[in-house]
């Protein structure tokens, strides 16, 4: 009974969070995470089994609908340029975290933190600001490799602290080599076996589906790739996020499937597990140690300059203009749902302790709100002094 009174109490939190979503303008990832917080704080809710396990799998529902972005045949649309330009952004990224850990001594957790990207934040400014501005069209692109990136480097951080620097971290990685490199022989096996047999696909998904099978098949595959990560002993989110890439790369012509997956996804497991994320904060101790809320600051500023800098280096010749430089950084600096997850997993591997967790969900949630706000700033007052010239 106390399961279903905790689930009936999230349902509403589910519903009234749009709602005050549009009242207040925050993006709704933040207003679940703050509900979370202040109905745990004020002993609405408490926390049971059954929460945290559908919690857990609302999280990777998420990875799986991430892994939805990825269709891996658009990696040929980019072009070389693009991806040099990508690789030197994402080495300018990475070598400057890396520095910014070693000068500061911070945790080595902060290395995969503050790289983080995510689709989530930019799939919503693409609805309010349109895909074809170049900022937002080029945070899509990187955005994708982002979250490639980014599991891989969240994968490797589990690898390394759950075993440290021994020979079951060597075999770990040896496994993740010899699972990916089997994984892209299997994407070529079924490219093949789609070729040859392109009725295969309509029997696996058909296009007229009375008995949702093309829900069943991705659900199948989605339990069933995280269940072989977790016997291969690397991190589930990579089952979750490979689940979701194949459902997209192979058929892409199921758009419904998108829409009917997303819509279970953030109808109500989503929104559920960032319900549970605001959950664990304590607000108690947060209001008694302002510490907190000067070290969120600290990452987000931490955030935006790696991103201004890297972007500098490896865009300013692409955009030839500040302005959507500035911009650029500004959307690809909000990755909410994986700075979430390396904050969750360094949590996990006791990487980082609980007030680091926190500062880390604060971070989450005033990069939601303050970035939202600048990005709406500059894009309406910033007038390029191009512009001005011609006038």
């Amino acid at each position: 009974m106390d399961n279903l009174f905790i689930f009936a109490i999230i349902a509403i939190l589910i519903l009234i969070a749009p709602y005050v979503s549009k009242i207040t303008r925050i993006p709704i990832v933040v207003v679940e995470m703050i509900l979370g917080a202040l109905a745990y704080y004020f002993g609405i809710f408490k926390h049971s089994e059954g929460f945290n396990i559908v919690a857990e799998v609302g999280f990777l529902f998420l990875m799986f609908l991430c892994g939805m972005e990825v269709d891996l045949r658009g990696f040929r649309q980019l072009g070389k340029t693009f991806l040099k330009r990508a690789g030197v952004y994402f080495t300018v990224l990475y070598v400057i975290a890396t520095l910014m850990v070693l000068l500061l001594r911070l945790p080595p957790i902060y290395i995969a933190a503050f790289p983080v990207m995510s689709l989530g934040m930019i799939m919503a400014l693409i609805k309010d600001y349109g895909k074809n501005t170049p900022w937002l069209d080029l945070a899509l692109k990187i955005g994708i490799i982002g979250e490639l990136v980014s599991i891989a480097v969240l994968v490797i951080i589990n690898g390394s602290y759950s075993y440290g620097l021994t020979i079951d971290l060597y075999k770990t990685l040896a496994v993740l080599l010899l699972f990916l490199l089997v994984i892209i022989g299997l994407f070529q096996i079924g490219k093949i076996m789609f070729w040859w047999f392109p009725s295969l696909k309509l029997f696996i998904m058909p296009y007229n589906d009375e008995n949702n099978q093309d829900i069943r098949f991705s659900i199948m595959l989605f339990f069933g790739l995280i269940v072989v990560v977790m016997w291969l002993g690397l991190e589930i989110v990579l089952g979750a996020f490979l689940a979701g890439m194949i459902v997209a790369t192979f058929f892409p012509y199921k758009h419904e499937l998108v829409h009917k997956l997303n819509d279970i996804g953030f109808g109500f497991f989503v929104p559920l597990f960032f319900i549970h994320v605001g959950s664990t904060l304590d607000l108690s101790l947060i209001i008694h140690t302002p510490s907190l809320l000067l070290q969120g600051m600290l990452i987000v500023i931490g955030m935006i300059s790696l991103r201004l800098l890297s972007a500098t280096i490896a865009f300013k010749s692409y955009f030839k203009s500040a302005k959507n430089t500035v911009l650029f950084a500004l959307s690809d600096s909000m990755p909410l749902t994986f700075l979430v997850a390396t904050a969750t997993l360094g949590l996990q591997l006791n990487a980082m302790d609980q007030n680091t967790y926190y500062s880390f969900l604060l971070a989450a949630i005033f990069e939601g709100i303050v970035f939202t706000i600048l990005i709406k700033i500059v894009y309406i007052f910033w007038k390029p002094s191009s512009k001005k010239n011609q006038r």
